[in-house]
């Protein structure tokens, strides 16, 4: 049969009705010279996939085209590369061409793409190794149906077959964690998965499924078959010969196409393996893991206040608007950490700056420090955690930002007044780039070398500790990929204002800290967290 080319294009592309027959006309000259190419999306998300969040550099995957009516194969299991690793792909070898008679095609894609498979029915899966994960995550694309010569555009759309657990795994103690294992015992490895249908047909066969870890041993992945489970999933660690077993929350099904994410705290002390599961608490993309045994501290508190205003009915269900959360210590009298969202809708508005200082009123008096003028101390600013200036919207919602719980003492002139202030400046220009940019603002007392806490006193004379430094945790979603960075400034006085200075990624920040940051957000991977480069 003889065929010709012809461009698959992006559903996206606006065409105006005016402009239609030119744009055609540029179509059908592409065509001759590239033959058919795609664009794709991932689960919706545009050029991204589980397993680290983006299309890489020369990913291939592989296409079959069948006629529409009978299904009969035109051309089998042909290569196609993106060579940018943008989602863009075109013919490896060789492109594939429409029919020439114009009778319609359906083509089915999957990846990762292997020669062997000459049979999109039955293509084999074997999960049985887990050391090179993208070549054994598969996917397909079953959407472009009935496609010829006069319906050129087209974008496949890639769904997950397998299913997706994450581990990930901080030491309470401060101890290295390499070496630690991870594994799974009694599930299903092998099968085959039908491409067109995606129906997947598991073997009887069982095996032990090790996790594929990490150097530091912080995060453990594993592609999973979906299958029936009996009683919860449960997870073997060791370390040292030492073992442990977690249940997970996962139960009945391990579902087609689910990641699972599991965050575990280890203690490991006298050769002990113990686990502090994280506690449940109201949480959103800002707010870091909180464990049981965190909030099993009288001294300890997790302390949300929200806007008054609510979401519409068809959005969240119509829930009230969070405003700021925070952690916060009332032996210490400040809060460890305060997350919050930032975007143009709490910074524009009729609100001004209130200087409403006051306590807050979700904790008794006694447990917060009397600011109801500054710091004894003369060098000591009372210094937001979230600031004044991020929340403008309205002035009801500002007076929340001068709570006493919010306030920390912080050095004035050298830095909550200069370095700090352009830092939150800076971060405010940063929200105007992405829907949503999510902030965690924190003020630790100690440090690794450092575990001497030094106080200062409020208005009441009551002790006050003083951080030892601050940081900022950013992530935002830029073009459909996940950004993060973090900075980190000590409680000292600044000579200049460059606050580029105190770059961090967020991974160094949970080190230093010991908070998981954006724990229940799968694609802030742990290459996202990883980022050290400054924001523009």
């Amino acid at each position: 049969m003889k065929m010709k080319s012809l461009l698959g294009i992006m559903l996206s592309l606006s065409i105006l009705p005016a402009c239609q027959n030119d744009e055609t006309s540029i179509i059908q000259n592409e065509v001759n010279k590239y033959g058919i190419t795609f664009t794709s999306i991932i689960d919706d998300s545009n050029a991204s996939r589980a397993y680290d969040g983006s299309w890489e550099t020369n990913d291939v995957i592989g296409l079959f085209m069948l006629s529409h009516e009978g299904q009969n194969m035109v051309s089998g299991n042909v290569p196609y590369i993106t060579k940018s690793g943008n989602g863009y792909f075109t013919g490896l070898n060789t492109s594939m061409n429409y029919p020439e008679d114009g009778s319609a095609v359906d083509f089915i894609a999957y990846y990762p793409y292997s020669e062997q498979v000459s049979d999109y029915k039955a293509y084999p899966i074997d999960l049985s190794n887990q050391t090179t994960q993208n070549t054994i995550d598969l996917m397909t694309a079953t959407n472009l149906t009935g496609r010829n010569q006069t319906s050129p555009q087209g974008n496949l759309q890639f769904k997950h077959l397998l299913a997706k657990m994450v581990l990930n795994l901080k030491s309470t103690t401060g101890s290295s964690l390499k070496g630690i294992k991870a594994s799974i015992n009694g599930l299903k490895v092998k099968g085959t998965a039908n491409l067109s249908s995606g129906i997947i047909t598991a073997t009887n066969e069982t095996a032990t499924i090790s996790f594929y870890m990490n150097e530091n041993g912080t995060q453990a992945e594993a592609i999973l078959l979906p299958q029936p489970l009996t009683g919860k999933l449960k997870i073997q660690l060791e370390l040292n010969g030492q073992t442990k077993d977690i249940e997970t929350t996962v139960t009945g099904n391990i579902e087609q196409g689910a990641k699972y994410i599991c965050n575990v705290n280890i203690n490991y002390k006298g050769g002990e393996i113990t686990t502090d599961p994280q506690a449940k608490y109201t949480r959103w993309t800002e707010t870091p893991l909180i464990t049981e045994s965190q909030l099993a501290k009288s001294n300890i508190k997790y302390i949300t206040h929200y806007t008054g205003e609510y979401y519409p009915s068809n959005t969240f269900n119509g829930t009230e608007i969070r405003n700021y959360s925070m952690l916060y210590d009332t032996d210490l009298k400040i809060a460890y950490w305060v997350a919050y969202p930032l975007c143009n809708w709490y910074v524009n508005g009729s609100g001004k700056r209130t200087d409403a200082w006051d306590y807050d009123p979700q904790l008794s008096k006694s447990l917060q420090a009397n600011l109801s003028s500054s710091y004894p101390a003369n060098d000591y600013d009372r210094g937001h955690q979230l600031p004044s200036g991020d929340r403008l919207r309205s002035n009801a919602i500002n007076k929340q930002t001068f709570y006493y719980t919010n306030m920390t003492p912080q050095i004035g002139k050298k830095l909550n007044q200069t370095i700090w202030a352009d830092l939150e400046d800076a971060v405010r220009g940063w929200s105007s780039a992405t829907d949503t940019l999510y902030v965690v603002t924190g003020a630790m007392p100690t440090t690794s070398t450092d575990q001497t806490i030094q106080y200062t006193t409020d208005r009441d004379g009551s002790k006050i500790a003083i951080p030892k430094y601050y940081f900022k945790a950013l992530a935002r979603k830029v073009n459909g990929q996940y950004q993060t960075v973090g900075y980190k400034l000590d409680n000292i006085s600044y000579s200049d204002r460059n606050f580029n200075i105190g770059l961090v990624s967020v991974k160094e920040l949970e080190e230093m800290t010991g908070f998981t940051f954006f724990p229940d957000k799968p694609e802030i991977t742990e290459s996202i967290k990883s980022q050290k480069t400054a924001w523009k």
